[in-house]
């Protein structure tokens, strides 16, 4: 029974508030209900209206509708605290599982309403309470929990207030239409494998026969050569033609292979993955990775350690 109710309630919050990526706190978007203390203080006056009608003492009606007033300006004020306010999602930092990733937002207020104690909430996870009175837009970031590798969606965030005098609390929920990426967790020390991927980086690379680029020496002319690559000043000296020899270098750019890791195991080989990326990135090595279904040409450069972070994350993920 408790499970079905939640169940229809979890399905009307998300129709009633759907996820976007810019959400304004509207009167049908806030929900507020009188705090424990303003129970005790209904209560109060319930007997101190019996008490009036008991003894027919007018300022005893005086003191009841007084408090009452106070009650109701106080849910008044208290839902004009949140109404307004606009929530809009930045974007969600990456991070490695098993750390908190953090989601930036930006709140800002409509012009002459200063919004006081706002409480920014994940349940269970990380909490915040911001004033925007001076500034009219203010820029907050929440983190939370992660477990494992791939898109990390943001749970449902509780936005509320008990501002002015605490006998009152209003509250919305926001879902932000963004997603941010979780790595692999790195592997504290990494295989290291032979064969192409463990090759050192040299300056020059090696030398390519029949190249463009960097002068290689002289050879005796063959029929067939080019004039421009004839040697001329070698054919005023000697008499004799020679032909200009050029070669290229090919560069020995380390490659992060998934099929030189002998461990088995999907999870395992991307966090042995993660750290040689961490490792090349650290060192400024050029390097390049493949793995199932991915090649990425060798590089380096914190562009190009997050695009092979992003292709270990989301190997095997669903794009949902």
């Amino acid at each position: 029974m408790v499970e079905a109710l939640r169940g229809h309630w979890e399905s009307w919050v998300q129709q009633r508030l759907p996820a976007s990526r810019v959400t304004t706190l509207t009167q049908r978007k806030i929900f507020i209900v009188p705090s424990k203390t303003a129970v005790g203080l209904l209560v109060l006056i319930a007997l101190l209206f019996l008490l009036g009608i008991n003894f027919q003492n007018s300022l005893v009606y005086i003191i009841c509708f007084w408090l009452l007033s106070l009650l109701l300006l106080t849910i008044f004020y208290t839902w004009r605290n949140l109404a307004g306010l606009t929530i809009t999602a930045l974007g969600v930092e990456p991070c490695f599982a098993g750390e908190k990733v953090v989601l930036e937002m930006e709140l800002t207020r409509p012009a002459h309403q200063p919004k006081y104690a706002l409480e920014l909430a994940w349940e269970g996870e990380d909490q915040v309470q911001v004033d925007l009175v001076t500034a009219q837009t203010l820029r907050v970031k929440l983190s939370h929990s992660t477990t494992g590798r791939g898109y990390f969606k943001p749970p449902r965030l509780r936005v509320a207030t008990h501002f002015p005098t605490g006998l009152a609390v209003a509250w919305s929920y926001v879902t932000v239409d963004v997603r941010g990426v979780v790595y692999p967790a790195p592997i504290e020390k990494a295989f290291q494998p032979s064969g192409n991927a463990q090759r050192e980086n040299v300056e020059d690379g090696r030398e390519i026969a029949g190249g463009s680029n960097d002068f290689g020496g002289i050879r005796d002319y063959q029929q067939g050569d080019g004039s421009k690559r004839i040697h001329w000043a070698k054919y005023a000296q000697t008499g004799k033609l020679y032909t200009k020899t050029f070669v290229d270098y090919a560069s020995h750019a380390l490659w992060l292979e998934w099929d030189e890791l002998p461990m088995p195991g999907i999870e395992v080989r991307l966090s042995h993955l993660c750290r040689k990326v961490l490792e090349f990135h650290q060192e400024q090595r050029e390097y390049g990775l493949r793995i199932p279904g991915t090649l990425i040409e060798p590089g380096k450069g914190e562009a190009h350690k997050a695009r092979c972070l992003q292709a270990l994350a989301l190997f095997g993920v669903q794009d949902a």
